[in-house]
Formats: structure tokens, sequence, C-alpha cells
């Protein structure tokens, strides 16, 4: 089973690699686009088949929040779709607009960008994710464009959502021919989501993904994600919040030294 590998966070990237403190990492996209050309770079030369876009707050209620202008919602994802397509394209990656509880002006910026994959993550609430989902099928629908469509979803140690409904009671009402992966992200590793995601490769046809979050202990995030490999229950994985290039380099080497049955490689 091949596995491939999603890029690691942009937020702390931005704010701990590149020291820039935008409260709204989405306006980077404007005024510093040099930043995002060159995390998109970095992750694509440390492995990473798929690179996230930076317009996962660029709704206009997420802006309202940061203080900035909500007109700028569309403008602020069309830049992060695009400067995340023009880095994918050269390297021949996968380009995807992220959002979670989206709008049409982020909703259409991300469409209208060219990005490959739409995906919908650290879905906490079932009727917010569904009602983002609704629209964005129908936007794209109204465009008439095609857009494979990845799911993933933020739980507890327990794999409830934050709404309380647990993922395996309810992901079948996102489901449709639109959908590539199935996953979680966002949280991080316990036995419970062990099962989950075991449980949703066995019932489904879908990929499925994880992309948790770090604490700083590179070893215990590289190790949690070895043991779902190891079982062949997960084909996309990469990292979320306190994750940068290192995570990302060193998981792809233990994807190669996994598929090459050498184990996981030391800390170096």
């Amino acid at each position: 089973m091949k596995i491939e590998l999603l890029d690691g966070a942009m937020g702390t990237t931005i704010s701990n690699i590149y020291k820039n403190q935008e409260k709204c990492k989405e306006k980077v996209n404007l005024t510093n686009p040099e930043i995002i050309l060159e995390i998109h770079k970095k992750y694509s030369e440390v492995g990473a088949d798929y690179l996230k876009a930076n317009t996962f707050n660029c709704s206009r209620k997420a802006l309202e929040n940061y203080g900035e202008n909500p007109k700028e919602a569309y403008k602020y994802a069309v830049l992060g779709g695009k400067l995340c397509k023009e880095i994918s394209k050269k390297y021949k990656k996968k380009s995807i607009g992220t959002l979670c509880i989206g709008d049409i002006d982020q909703i259409d910026g991300i469409i209208d960008s060219g990005v490959d994959i739409i995906m919908i993550e650290t879905i906490y609430d079932m009727q917010k994710g569904l009602e983002t989902l609704g629209l964005l099928r129908r936007r794209l629908c109204l465009k008439k464009i095609n857009k494979p469509i990845m799911l993933s979803f933020a739980v507890n140690g327990e794999g409830n959502i934050y709404s309380g409904e647990n993922i395996l009671n309810i992901y079948k009402k996102f489901l449709s021919t639109d959908v590539m992966s199935l996953g979680i992200n966002c949280s991080e590793f316990s036995q419970d989501i062990f099962k989950i995601l075991k449980k949703l490769k066995r019932d489904t046809n879908l990929k499925i993904s994880f992309h948790p979050n770090s604490d700083g202990d590179v070893q215990k995030f590289l190790g949690n994600i070895t043991k779902l490999i190891n079982e062949n229950i997960v084909d996309i994985v990469g990292g979320c919040c306190g994750t940068d290039f290192n995570h990302i380099k060193r998981l792809k080497g233990v994807i190669e030294s996994l598929e090459n049955k050498n184990g996981v490689p030391d800390e170096s």
C-alpha cells in the first residue's frame, strides 16, 4: 500500500519559523506572499505529496474575529489557493484548498484559485460541517466544476467531535461520490482513535487520512502514525498544529523505511 504524505502546519510555521506575528495568517497571502511560497516550496522539497493552501481562516466571520475587513475573504482565499497551486504545479504535487466553517466568499475564492482538491478539515460540529459541505457542493455545481473533496474531523480521545457525536455515528451523513478521503486531524492519538480509523478503513472504500497535532515530541508523533501505517489503516498522513518541515521530512523517512521494511529511522 502506497502511503501519501500531506504537508505540516501553516500557521505555526509562519509564526515560529518565519517570526511573522500577523494574527490573521491568511493576510500574509497578501502582505508577504514570498513567505507562503517558501513554505510550500520547503514542504515539497522534504517530500510532501499534497500541499495545503493558506486558506483555512478566510471566511468573513473568521476575518471579523481577527479584526480584519470581512470583505477581503474572497481575495485572501483566492490568493492563498493560487500561491499553493503555483508551487504544487512546479513540483508536481497536488494542491488543497482548506476550510472549516466556510461561507460563499471563502469557498468561491478557493474554487476560483484552481486548486486540485478541497478539504473541509477540523470538522468539530456536525450541523455546521454539513452546512459547509452542502454550500461547497452547491457552489461547485453552480460553477459547473468537479473537485474531489477530503473530509477530516477534529475529535477528542474517545473519537467524539465537539458537538458531542461520535464520528462513527455520523460520517455517512457527509458521504457522496465526490468524497475521496475521510479522516481525523487536529487531534491527539489514542487507542479509541486507532479503533475508529481501523473501522473506517474496513467499512468504506475511501482513502483514510490522519494528520495529528504535535506537542513537540517528534518521536511520539512519528510513532503514533507508524502504528497506523503498520496496520494498513491509513492511506494519507501528515501534520497539523505544531508540526513543521522537520516533522514532514522525518515522516517521509518513516514511510520510505517501512516501505523498504527497514523500520523507523533513529532520531538525527
